[in-house]
């Protein structure tokens, strides 16, 4: 009999990278603009990882997955803003236009859509370059130009699957993710480790017991 095929090995690393993240603009000289997705496709596509880094293709969030982080008053909250034409969610300072729901909505279906490939065994492991970013969004309040948390989401949506229990979020942005934070704080099945500046933007963060307090 013919030897079975051997399995065919996963490949190093899935990229979500899509112009669909290009299309949430929070207006001329904000400091979250589209410029910064440019940027880093530009240098990735010059050491061509574009090409050797298995493509993954992002898909919207639904509401379920949302809830799994958020409470359902808040996505439905920044669903009414957003396409009732604000320019700034109520809850806090994150600007958004026409398209920030759809874009936003598939930066969280990304990080899903990376951590079933992982767990499928297609990638060993994965690279998102989604915007908005996430990590100042709370369970009910997006701020810090964040509409969804989507570290936060993907830790979540990694537990739902059998195999996994315990996660760690890794996170070393100069701002605190504050979010992320409030999301797990009393929940010992994820790890949530932070660097960065204090008193940087929000002003939490800071080290039990020194001068700022508890």
């Amino acid at each position: 009999m013919p030897e079975a095929a051997s399995p065919k090995p996963a490949a190093p690393v899935g990229l979500v990278l899509d112009p669909i993240f290009a299309r949430h603009d929070p207006g001329p000289g904000h400091p979250e603009q589209i410029a910064r997705y440019e940027a880093i496709t530009a240098r990735l596509t010059e050491k061509g990882l574009t090409s050797s880094c298995k493509t993954i293709t992002p898909r919207e969030a639904t509401d379920a997955e949302l809830t799994l982080i958020h409470s359902a008053d808040y996505i439905k909250l920044a669903t009414r803003e957003i396409e009732g034409g604000a320019t700034q969610l109520s809850t806090g300072d994150t600007a958004v236009c026409a398209e920030s729901l759809t874009v936003a909505r598939h930066a969280a279906g990304a990080v899903c859509e990376t951590v079933d490939a992982v767990l499928r065994g297609d990638i060993k492991r994965g690279f998102c370059v989604v915007r908005p970013p996430g990590h100042h969004a709370t369970p009910a309040q997006g701020m810090g130009f964040c509409i969804y948390n989507n570290a936060a989401l993907a830790a979540r949506h990694a537990q739902q699957h059998d195999a996994v229990n315990r996660v760690a979020i890794v996170d070393w942005d100069v701002h605190h993710g504050n979010g992320t934070q409030d999301i797990f704080y009393r929940d010992a099945t994820v790890h949530f480790f932070s660097t960065h500046q204090w008193p940087l933007y929000p002003g939490s963060g800071f080290l039990p017991g020194s001068s700022a307090g508890i």
